[in-house]
């Protein structure tokens, strides 16, 4: 049998799940299964932290029952990283992230990289992300194109905004290397690759490869980094 993935769209957005499908599973290798979900409850966005909090309990959710489903890893859908240690500590499957997956692979294709991301808010959470990992060192900057993720299936208007702050990124603090910071620009990668002269990663797609690769090798989380937590009464 193949490798089994869900993807979790940690929205509630059916319009953008269903925007997403093609992309993830093209992506995925011939012989390997991907089911992309979003959250049955839930804002029907992820753009801040606040909307990171009213998602985290539906998202550990979706993650559990990917496992009691059989699934062999999950790839929580989102750069901003939503509840991802909280999702390792409730499952015993490889838990792959968009933020973490992308600044790993761009690490490995330059020296210094920059992330454009959808809002300000999401920004602000993504650089303190690269600080808890300890990636400021790599991080040329985190710009904003100021585009609510909703909006970027207008592909003409997302598209222009993000060249245009990748393109300051390369040309002022001297990225070598984009990182996209929001899993609905995987439309737009390859036009934003032709543009720029330099590699452009598609945090989705790293999220999605990189849960293969640790099937793939028989690589299981950490039980120590991420001890499985006791179970108690929710009141």
């Amino acid at each position: 049998m193949g490798i089994r993935i869900k993807v979790v769209i940690p929205n509630a957005s059916v319009e953008f799940r269903k925007s997403q499908i093609e992309e993830r599973k093209m992506a995925a290798w011939p012989d390997t299964e991907v089911e992309v979900v979003c959250l049955e409850h839930g804002p029907d966005s992820i753009e801040s932290a606040y909307d990171e909090a009213l998602a985290a309990p539906y998202i550990v959710e979706e993650v559990k029952k990917a496992e009691a489903e059989g699934f062999d890893a999950v790839s929580l859908d989102c750069a901003m990283d939503t509840v991802v240690r909280a999702a390792r500590e409730a499952v015993r499957i490889p838990v792959t992230s968009a933020g973490e997956a992308s600044y790993l692979l761009a690490m490995s294709l330059c020296r210094r990289f920059s992330i454009v991301t959808v809002m300000k808010s999401t920004a602000d959470d993504i650089k303190e992300n690269i600080c808890k990992y300890g990636f400021e060192r790599r991080v040329a900057s985190v710009r904003n194109a100021n585009v609510p993720v909703l909006d970027l299936m207008d592909e003409e208007r997302s598209f222009k905004a993000i060249l245009s702050e990748a393109r300051q990124a390369i040309e002022i603090e001297g990225a070598e290397a984009i990182v996209l910071g929001c899993t609905g620009m995987s439309s737009i990668t390859n036009r934003l690759q032709k543009e720029l002269a330099v590699p452009v990663v598609d945090p989705a797609v790293a999220s999605l490869k990189l849960a293969e690769v640790f099937v793939n090798m028989g690589i299981i989380k950490s039980s120590i980094a991420y001890e499985a937590p006791r179970e108690k009464e929710i009141i």
